[in-house]
């Protein structure tokens, strides 16, 4: 049986917000403590994994993995592709799930569905299909080896290894590739849920508030249910402020 490993790529060093997973997105539990906490068991994964990098700033990052209980790796801080590569022999992970820290609303759900359906299909590369989901709530599955396989490639350019899945994204009849379709009501491409700003900051926090004080659950249906009722005219900002 493959062993499937989630990989959450972490780093302080943001030229918006530096820092910013560590923000409270409510009372004292930070962004990437809330998404660890969220992610550490869904269906179809064997192991949740923090990937940071050597830079002495990140040590706080495995501070919380180990507070958290959960393995941390720790690798080049520009080579983001040799993080994965080295998450992936350090796991013995045949497959991996592609995660950023900056989206604490991933849905153990959508990860599950994108494993089970990589698995069943015999992909190489998964993902939903374009705009069916929200930003920051999407997933990506790809083979360890297609990894390795890119890592080794002499032609693999530095913008291959800072964004790790690109050149299977943009090369995809040389990959077995595989899209998902989801529900109709979630197609909200508009909405982004990934946090780059102090303002995306406290828009995260926004909604994380409104779905606490209704008693929702934290995914992708209540979440686009709840974003649908915010009027078009109100802007982030007035979002925040309410």
């Amino acid at each position: 049986m493959k062993r499937t490993i989630a990989v959450i790529q972490a780093r302080m060093g943001s030229s918006r917000l530096p820092g910013k997973i560590l923000e409270p997105l409510h009372d004292d539990v930070s962004l990437l403590a809330y998404q660890c906490r969220r992610l550490r068991r869904i269906e179809g994964v064997d192991e949740l994994v923090i990937a940071t990098t050597q830079a002495r700033r990140d040590d706080v990052i495995a501070a919380l993995a180990k507070a958290e209980g959960i393995r941390v790796c720790r690798g080049s801080e520009r080579d983001v592709l040799s993080r994965f590569v080295l998450a992936a022999d350090m796991t013995l992970a045949d497959t991996l799930v592609r995660i950023t820290s900056d989206s604490p609303f991933r849905d153990p759900a959508v990860i599950a569905r994108c494993v089970a359906e990589h698995q069943a299909h015999g992909a190489e590369y998964t993902r939903p299909e374009a705009g069916h989901l929200p930003r920051g709530l999407r997933a990506e599955v790809v083979e360890a080896r297609v990894l390795r396989q890119i890592d080794r490639d002499d032609a693999t350019t530095d913008r291959d290894r800072e964004h790790v899945t690109i050149r299977v994204r943009e090369n995809p009849d040389a990959y077995r590739c595989l899209t998902l379709a989801f529900p109709e009501a979630l197609h909200h491409p508009e909405y982004d849920l990934s946090v780059d700003t102090a303002a995306e900051l406290g828009y995260v926090r926004m909604i994380h508030s409104r779905l606490a004080a209704r008693g929702w659950p934290v995914d992708t249906g209540h979440i686009c249910a709840l974003l649908a009722e915010i009027t078009p005219a109100q802007s982030v900002q007035q979002g925040i402020a309410s």
